[in-house]
C-alpha cells in the first residue's frame, strides 16, 4: 500500500507531463477500441443480419442428382425429423427460394423470389429483428396470405423504384422451376420495405405454399432447412455434427411387385452404383447367364437372377412390369423395365432381387417415393458386399469447417454427378469463414497501426521515465539510505507507468464509447453502393465486446508496463551513495 500512495502522489507531482503523454495513450485506447468495435460490428452483420437469413445459423441442403439448383428432398417430415428435440433450436424453417426476371412498368431486372412463413408464430424479438432488417414502408404483411389477391407479395422499395411499380401494380415474372421447366406467373405488390443492405434488396417475399406451388413442389416435399438456433458460436459446429450423424442413409429399396408371361411375384427393386469400380466388382461377383453387362451398366439396364426369370417366363431382352405402393399418393405406380441381363446364383444378393442401374433407379424412386415394406414383409438387409455397392437413399456429403473445403466440396460435387441427392449439413461460421478471416484482418490492421502509434508514445514513456529518475536521483538515494530495497524501487516506478497507462485507457476507453455514439447518429443513404451492407438502418454499426475491450485494455498495459521496465530496473541498481551526491 504504501508503495502505491507513493507512485499515485508522485503521478500528481508530475501533472502536466503526465497529462500530455496519457493523452496521447487515451486518444491510441480510443482508436483501437472504436476500430476493432467497429470490425466486430461488420462480422455481426454480415453473420447475423445477412448470413443468417440467406442460410440460417445451421443449414441442412438438398440437391437432387448433383444438381446444385435443384434444392428438392422428397420426404419432408423426414427432414424435419432429423431435428426433431434439439433443444436449442429456437426456429427450423424451409428455405425457398428462386432467381427469376421481373418485368415491370417498362423495365425488367432480376429478383430473388424467397418464400415467407407469413403464418409461424414468432417470438417478440425474432418479430423486432425482421422489423430491423426489412422495415415495412407501405402494405401490411398480412396481406400476403390474401387468397383473393393473385400471388401478393412484398418488394424493397429500390428494386419497386428501378421497375417503376408501385402498390398494388402487377409484376410479370418468368423463372425455371425445380425440373427445369420455364414457367411464368403474375405478382401482386401488397407491401414495400425498406432495406439498407444492398444484397438482400433483390429479395421479394411470397407466401410460402404459394412459391413451392409455383417451383413445382409437392405438399410433402421441402427445400433446404435453415435453422436459428441459441447461442449459435457456442452451439452450432456442435449442433451440425449431431444432425448429421442422424442422416446416415440406408440402402434405398423399392418393395414390389413384377409380372412377367408367366405370372406375378413380389420382388424387391434395388439400384447398383454404376461408376467404374462398382461396375467392375459387379461383373466380377455375378455369372452372367443371357445378356450382357454392357447393356445392364447403361441408364436403363436391369439385371434379374436365373430363378425370378424362370418364374416369371421372361429372358435377356424381355420386359416385366413392376408395380409398387408410393409412400404419400393412393394410387400405386406401375413401370416397364426391358431385362438387360439374366445371372445365375454366384453371389446375387437375393432370388427376388431386381438390380437397375442407379440412374434409372433413382428416376423411379424419387419422382414416386416407394412405401416401406408391406405388413408381415421384411426390410432388406444386404450383406457387406453389397452394402458398398447397393445405392444409399441419399449421398452424405462430409462434414466440412471451412470456406475452402466447403468449395472443394461442391467443386466434387459436380465433377462426380450423383445420380443420389446430396445431403449437407453446415454452419454459417464454416460456409462463410472467409467473414472471420475480413475480421481478423481488420483487426490486425488495427492493432498494427495502434502499435505504431504507441511505440512512439511508449518512446515518451521511456523517455519521461529518464528525465523523472535523472530529477529524482537524490531521493532515490535518501529512500534507499533509509531501508527501502532495490526491488521496491522498480516497483515504485513500473507502478507509476501501470496507474499512468491504467487511467489513459479508461479514460480512452469512454472516448471510444462517445465516438462510437457521436459516429452512430450520422445518417448515410447509400443508394447500389456496396458499403450499405455495413450499416444498420443508414447507420454505422459497432459492436464492442468484454473481450476485445479487456484485450485491448490489457495489451497497451503489458506493453507500457514491459517498457518501463527497463529504466525502473536502472533507478533500482543506483547506489544509495551516488544518488545522494547526484546534482542536477
Amino acid at each position: 500500500m504504501l508503495l502505491i500512495r507513493l507512485s499515485l502522489r508522485n503521478l500528481l507531482r508530475q501533472k502536466r507531463r503526465n497529462i500530455m503523454l496519457g493523452s496521447a495513450m487515451a486518444i491510441g485506447v480510443c482508436i483501437l477500441i472504436v476500430a476493432n468495435s467497429f470490425s466486430h460490428g461488420i462480422s455481426d452483420i454480415l453473420f447475423n443480419k445477412i448470413m443468417r437469413y440467406v442460410t440460417g445459423h445451421v443449414a441442412i441442403r438438398f440437391n437432387e442428382r448433383g444438381g446444385v439448383m435443384r434444392e428438392i428432398f422428397r420426404d419432408r417430415a423426414r427432414a424435419f425429423e432429423a431435428v426433431k428435440g434439439e433443444p436449442e433450436i429456437e426456429e427450423a424453417n424451409e428455405a425457398i427460394g428462386m432467381f427469376a426476371r421481373a418485368i415491370g412498368n417498362g423495365r425488367s431486372d432480376n429478383i430473388i423470389l424467397v418464400g415467407a412463413d407469413t403464418k409461424k408464430t414468432i417470438g417478440k424479438k425474432a418479430l423486432r429483428e425482421v422489423e430491423e432488417s426489412f422495415r415495412l414502408v407501405e402494405g401490411k404483411w398480412k396481406d400476403v396470405e390474401s387468397a383473393a389477391i393473385e400471388n401478393p407479395v412484398v418488394i424493397s422499395a429500390e428494386k419497386a423504384h428501378y421497375l417503376n411499380v408501385k402498390m398494388n401494380d402487377i409484376v410479370r415474372v418468368r423463372f425455371r422451376n425445380m425440373f427445369g421447366q420455364d414457367q411464368a406467373a403474375r405478382l401482386t405488390i401488397v407491401g414495400i420495405m425498406k432495406n439498407d443492405n444492398i444484397f438482400m434488396q433483390p429479395v421479394v417475399f411470397l407466401e410460402l405454399p404459394r412459391e413451392k406451388e409455383l417451383l413445382g413442389y409437392r405438399p410433402y416435399e421441402t427445400a433446404s432447412l435453415s435453422l436459428k438456433i441459441k447461442d449459435p458460436q457456442k452451439n452450432a459446429a456442435a449442433l451440425a455434427d449431431r444432425i448429421h450423424a442422424r442422416l446416415k442413409p440406408g440402402i434405398a429399396a423399392i418393395y414390389a411387385s413384377a409380372a412377367g408371361r408367366a405370372g406375378r411375384k413380389p420382388v424387391v427393386l434395388l439400384g447398383f452404383k454404376s461408376d467404374e469400380e462398382s461396375e467392375k466388382k459387379i461383373s466380377g461377383l455375378l455369372k452372367l447367364s443371357s445378356g450382357s453387362f454392357e447393356k445392364a451398366f447403361r441408364k436403363d439396364g436391369v439385371i434379374i437372377p436365373v430363378p425370378l426369370a424362370r418364374a416369371l417366363g421372361v429372358s435377356a431382352g424381355d420386359k416385366i412390369t413392376v408395380r409398387y405402393d408410393r409412400k404419400f399418393e393412393k394410387t400405386p405406380r406401375e413401370a416397364s423395365l426391358q431385362i438387360s441381363a439374366v445371372c445365375g446364383s454366384g453371389d446375387y444378393p437375393g432370388q427376388d432381387i431386381v438390380l437397375l442401374n442407379d440412374s434409372g433407379f433413382y428416376d423411379l424412386y424419387y419422382d414416386d417415393l416407394p412405401a416401406g415394406p408391406g405388413p408381415g414383409a421384411k426390410a432388406y438387409a444386404a450383406d457387406s458386399t453389397w452394402s458398398a455397392l447397393a445405392a444409399p437413399e441419399w449421398v452424405l456429403l462430409k462434414r466440412t469447417y471451412n470456406t475452402d473445403d466447403y468449395r472443394k466440396k461442391y467443386q466434387e460435387i459436380a465433377r462426380n454427378k450423383w445420380k443420389g441427392t446430396t445431403i449437407d449439413v453446415s454452419t454459417m461460421y464454416e460456409t462463410a469463414s472467409d467473414i472471420l478471416k475480413l475480421e481478423s484482418v481488420l483487426n490486425v490492421i488495427t492493432i498494427s497501426a495502434v502499435l505504431i502509434l504507441f511505440f512512439i508514445i511508449l518512446l515518451g514513456v521511456v523517455n519521461t521515465l529518464r528525465m523523472t529518475i535523472k530529477e529524482r536521483t537524490r531521493e532515490i538515494g535518501t529512500v534507499r539510505a533509509i531501508g527501502m530495497q532495490r526491488r521496491d524501487v522498480r516497483d515504485m516506478f513500473l507502478l507509476e507507468t501501470f496507474f499512468l497507462t491504467l487511467f489513459s485507457s479508461v479514460t480512452g476507453l469512454l472516448m471510444g464509447f462517445i465516438a462510437m455514439r457521436l459516429l452512430s447518429l450520422i445518417t448515410f443513404h447509400p443508394v447500389d453502393n456496396p458499403l450499405g451492407m455495413l450499416l444498420v438502418n443508414g447507420h454505422l454499426y459497432f459492436l464492442p465486446t468484454f473481450a476485445g475491450i479487456a484485450g485491448s485494455m490489457l495489451l497497451i498495459m503489458a506493453i507500457a508496463v514491459v517498457t518501463a521496465w527497463f529504466p525502473a530496473r536502472r533507478a533500482a541498481n543506483l547506489s544509495p551513495a551516488q544518488a545522494l551526491g547526484h546534482f542536477t
